[in-house]
């Protein structure tokens, strides 16, 4: 075994040569030993999995467990999703109110518009040689 060979295998299996594939274990550990270079990566890669096992203890905060539990148990839910949430009117009442509120709208821009509203209604439902016709009997009425 080469040192490439073994800093490969360190690094696809770690630094626990107990836990590496049956036939590599007897061949790694020989190296190990008769190799200063083997050792040296040996101590390398087990300093490096020792400062990984260390960081990996990350302290939660003193509270956070009993607060997201309390949280849960409680069931705080905003205030606007209670009030949409608890009858059973309300979320049929949010889902007409647009509808009505395009009605209402719409009302209000025909106003507006005057009779150009009957003359594209008598479009919609007539050929377009009497729609002169009609445009200008209304234009004539006003």
């Amino acid at each position: 075994m080469t040192a490439d060979e073994f800093s490969d295998l360190l690094e696809r299996h770690g630094s626990n040569i107990a836990e590496w594939p049956s036939p590599l274990q007897n061949e790694a550990r020989s190296y190990a030993h008769a190799s200063d270079q083997g050792r040296r990566l040996l101590a390398e890669s087990r300093a490096f999995d020792a400062l990984l096992s260390d960081s990996a203890d990350v302290p939660t905060p003193l509270r956070l467990r009993a607060h997201i539990l309390e949280r849960v148990a409680t069931k705080e839910s905003p205030v606007w999703w209670t009030w949409i949430t608890d009858a059973v009117w309300r979320p049929a009442l949010l889902a007409i109110l647009p509808l009505v509120l395009g009605f209402v709208l719409g009302d209000m821009a025909s106003q507006f518009d005057g009779d150009s509203t009957e003359a594209t209604m008598f479009l919609a439902f007539a050929d377009l040689e009497n729609f002169a016709e009609v445009n200008e009997s209304t234009a004539a009425d006003d």
